[in-house]
């Protein structure tokens, strides 16, 4: 094994033979103000092993309030390390946030917050521009003063939902998006109990659990308190319920939320989905579209604007 370098040799490397250490990787952080790091316009940092942090203002939309910046860490040999040391700074960037009681979003569209770079490569020419959907005021407003006047007292489950929901396209990455609007179907759900026959089936085995002396006190309770669970459908399928009763004549509702309710297992668990070719912009746009229906039928309203394709 060769011997790894000290931190000085490394640097001369990274610096005077830029073609041996090609690969850098790069954050991007939305923060409320600069104090969350430092109050540092532009800085660079030389770390322990060798590689150069950089710290520099990033751009952001005209209307995004806080600050955004991009975090450069630069000096890999190939770009696996520089993958690993993306994921190693994330890390890192969470926990300075976690350790300091400070607001920090990461920002990617990909299923990693690091973008490896080559640091000898031109981006070349890029371009930028934002651009924003309007209404006209007498839309907006007249959409506003109608729900005043027609909409029902509210349903604070209906309410938590809309929330999550009308939030969730706020949210700064892909991932991030889809998995909120599949949770705001959750308050929705009203798990119904699966009948005598079950509830008779569960209550033999809490019998058998609790004369079982070879199980531990507190994993006996906890036991019996998921067999208890059991008496009544899950949430994904009081979901599957909900989209029949309030979307009849939508006959894809059904299968739109258990594809969506189970690509959000995936990622729950895993971090990414099974299949990491899945579109989850495409797949976020039909369950809000579904959403949105399921709202339109709860509160017996028409959606004056349909959702895109």
């Amino acid at each position: 094994m060769p011997k790894p370098r000290a931190s000085q040799e490394e640097r001369s490397i990274i610096l005077l033979r830029p073609e041996k250490r090609p690969y850098g990787v790069k954050v991007r952080v939305h923060v409320l103000t600069a104090g969350a790091l430092g109050n540092v316009e532009e800085v660079c940092v030389p770390l322990g092993t060798g590689a150069f942090l950089t710290i520099a203002p990033g751009r952001k939309a005209p209307w995004e309030g806080g600050r955004k910046f991009v975090i450069t860490l630069e000096g890999f040999a190939t770009a696996a390390a520089a993958e690993a040391a993306g994921r190693r700074l994330v890390q890192s960037l969470l926990w300075m946030a976690v350790t300091l009681d400070s607001p920090l979003r990461l920002e990617y569209t990909s299923y990693e917050p690091a973008a490896v770079f080559e640091r000898n490569r031109s981006e070349g020419m890029t371009v930028e521009a934002y651009g924003e959907v309007s209404y006209a005021p007498a839309a907006v407003l007249g959409e506003l003063q109608d729900a005043y006047a027609k909409l029902e007292d509210a349903d604070s489950k209906v309410l938590l939902s809309m929330e999550i929901f009308c939030a969730a396209r706020l949210e700064s990455s892909q991932r991030a998006v889809f998995l909120t609007l599949v949770s705001a179907l959750e308050p929705l759900a009203s798990p119904a109990n699966l009948g005598p026959e079950v509830s008779s089936f569960i209550d033999e085995c809490v019998r058998a659990l609790q004369s079982n002396q070879g199980v531990p006190t507190g994993l006996k309770n906890s036991l019996v308190g998921r067999l208890n669970e059991l008496r009544k459908e899950s949430i994904r399928q009081a979901l599957l319920h909900l989209a029949r009763e309030a979307l009849p004549t939508n006959r894809e509702a059904e299968r739109i939320i258990d594809e969506a309710y189970s690509l959000r297992s995936q990622i729950a668990h895993t971090g990414f989905p099974a299949d990491l070719d899945v579109d989850l912009e495409r797949e976020g746009r039909a369950v809000s579209a579904v959403i949105r229906e399921i709202y339109a039928s709860l509160l017996k309203q028409k959606l004056t604007r349909q959702s895109a394709g």
